[in-house]
């Protein structure tokens, strides 16, 4: 919703099936469709198989969700292409919010020698097939929490709006985090109902030396809705209630790609309900 300068989303990360090693709802983060917290946030990029469709896909689900144990994830979401438009054309995502980066690590080290966990990725094989070396960080913050402006779909649906931006001059993070407070009031003011309307930016992890680790971005605003219609009424709201207040102060430390990357989105996990399975037959 905001304009945008072309970056580049969260390089090629981590199998889907590493997101397997663990977890229960800990700490500050939400387990809805992002929102109301903090996270250690990873994506990894994913391609669909042969055998890639709504029943097999919640199956392995299903499986995965099965060896799930440790407390340190908080939850995982999918994310499907929803136009031919997005940056990294037909790449499926896989979101994982962690309670620390030194906890998800862990838990990733322990996937590497879980036997379960490796016949599982094996046997899903032709239904995904996902990098794990690849992953990106990101601090993840969610201020606006789900449910705020109307309930989540039973069916872990969700839409998804990704913007890639970059600082300006010598804005920083700070500068995007003072922001926020000031967005989160312009859009109570605003006309948001019955939208499920939440939001998060992601904050890209750098090297020591100040480089961005794999993609030349600074960080991702990415809006959620419980579906496109609610999108685009969240659209017009912004538009028309949002955007003259807000958007010249978010110019004055950040520009971003003018086209959102688009998708339908499912929560994969959810800490906080661990029976919950996603249905991916439907988007309501």
């Amino acid at each position: 919703m905001l304009n945008k300068n072309k970056l580049v989303l969260a390089s090629v990360i981590g199998a889907l099936f590493i997101a397997s090693c663990s977890n229960e709802m800990a700490v500050e983060s939400s387990s809805d469709n992002a929102g109301g917290g903090k996270a250690y946030a990873e994506f990894m990029a994913c391609t669909a198989g042969s055998d890639f469709n709504a029943e097999n896909a919640m199956k392995m689900i299903a499986d995965w969700q099965k060896m799930i144990t440790a407390d340190s994830l908080l939850g995982a979401w999918g994310y499907v292409p929803a136009a031919e438009t997005n940056a990294f054309g037909d790449t499926l995502w896989w979101e994982l919010n962690w309670s620390s980066e030194e906890e998800a690590s862990a838990e990733w080290s322990a996937w590497v020698d879980n036997e379960d966990a490796q016949a599982w990725a094996e046997e899903y094989s032709s239904v995904m097939v996902c990098d794990g070396e690849g992953r990106n960080s990101f601090d993840a913050d969610y201020p606006i929490a789900p449910g705020t402006y109307g309930s989540t779909n039973e069916s872990g649906y969700f839409y998804s709006e990704f913007y890639q931006c970059n600082y300006i001059e010598d804005s920083t993070r700070a500068d995007a985090e003072e922001f926020l407070p000031g967005f989160v009031n312009a859009v109570s003011n605003s006309d948001y109902s019955d939208t499920n309307y939440s939001f998060g930016n992601y904050f890209a992890h750098k090297n020591e030396d100040g480089s961005h680790v794999e993609a030349d971005i600074d960080f991702l605003w990415a809006n959620f809705t419980d579906g496109k219609d609610s999108m685009d009424k969240a659209t017009e709201s912004f538009e028309k209630d949002v955007r003259d207040e807000m958007f010249p102060l978010f110019s004055e430390f950040a520009t971003c790609a003018e086209v959102a990357d688009v998708y339908h989105s499912w929560t994969f996990y959810n800490s906080d309900a661990k029976d919950f399975m996603p249905d991916f037959t439907s988007r309501d």
